[in-house]
């Protein structure tokens, strides 16, 4: 089991290399922009060959963290230093490469732009790479902002996901981030740390989703609301660029309706160092310790993972469930 292998960790951090950190913590969700991360840096690395640690790495150099287990390693964050507080331990936040995006500015107008245009002309090549979905954002304005936050405003406002590994920025329309996920598998009996899963049917959920587009005028026009009509009920709003007819709208709609409306799992599901889950990353659920349950099996988008790494308490991964890809029981 992996609870009984040899915990590793290294962390490079511009120039300087330190073997084992005792403990780091890293955030990705697909909601947010970038992913974060903390590494907080025991008494004992005061002095690193003789010199003060904080003289051999500053803000805005390159972060790698790596662990694993067996002298196994694997890269779980890329980044830079945001932000150095120096006391003791010494703690070390962290951002990934979307840190220098932060750095430029743009003005641009665009008549019919395209996503994939935008994100060219706000990420250097030679930065990041991306892959997005074939998605018309029609005429959009950057008045002095930075490629971080062209990408912010892109995501708040034309229903978008994004996640980042391996420096690889992906970004996609928000109900179809799963299409094409990396799929892993937790066996609720086997290699999950801990369940704070909850089992939701779909009638117990009351929601609305209402759709819109933007027109050649600029307004968002038409509008489509599909769900439950009681006062009660809670309400997604979604405009995307466009235009776009009614009945698009409307499969759309039906579309986001049904992956937040299902039999299924809601909250988060902790496993190990292993399965290497991500935010972005498809998760199939299985319950091995009640065979009559199998019917809950399914596989779900994952929305958010907080990794943690920490001597006392082992290497673990929280993941954080979005909406539901598929049932799994029947292929189990």
């Amino acid at each position: 089991m992996i609870a009984f292998l040899n915990m590793n960790t290294q962390v490079t951090l511009g120039n300087v290399r330190l073997k084992n950190v005792s403990q780091f913590e890293i955030s990705e969700n697909i909601l947010e922009m970038s992913n974060t991360a903390k590494i907080i840096i025991p008494r004992n690395y005061a002095l690193l060959k003789d010199k003060p640690i904080l003289e051999q790495f500053k803000v805005g150099d390159k972060v790698t963290i790596e662990a694993g287990y067996n002298e196994k390693l694997h890269t779980e964050f890329i980044g830079y230093v945001k932000e150095i507080d120096s006391d003791i331990p010494l703690v070390i936040n962290c951002e990934d490469e979307t840190f220098l995006l932060r750095r430029s500015n743009y003005i641009k107008s665009y008549r019919d732009a395209t996503l994939e245009q935008i994100l060219t002309d706000i990420i250097p090549a030679d930065l990041l790479s991306f892959r997005c979905d074939d998605v018309h954002i029609g005429k959009y304005q950057i008045d002095n902002a930075s490629g971080f936050a062209v990408l912010q405003d892109l995501m708040k406002n034309y229903g978008l996901y994004s996640s980042i590994q391996n420096g690889v920025l992906k970004v996609g329309l928000a109900y179809d981030f799963g299409a094409d996920a990396i799929e892993h598998k937790y066996i609720i009996g086997k290699n999950v740390k801990k369940n704070e899963l909850k089992y939701k049917r779909k009638e117990d959920v009351k929601v609305r989703v209402k759709v819109s587009a933007k027109n050649a005028n600029g307004k968002y026009s038409p509008v489509v609301i599909v769900g439950d009509k009681e006062s009660e009920a809670s309400e997604m709003g979604l405009n995307l660029p466009g235009p776009m007819q009614e009945y698009e709208l409307s499969d759309i709609a039906n579309g986001i309706l049904k992956k937040i409306k299902f039999d299924g799992y809601t909250g988060s599901i902790t496993g190990f160092g292993s399965p290497r889950t991500h935010a972005g990353d498809a998760l199939a659920v299985i319950d091995e310790l009640e065979p009559g349950r199998r019917y809950r099996d399914g596989k779900y988008l994952i929305e958010k993972v907080d990794i943690s790494y920490n001597e006392p308490s082992g290497f673990s991964r929280q993941n954080t469930l979005s909406y539901k890809i598929e049932n799994t029981a029947q292929n189990a």
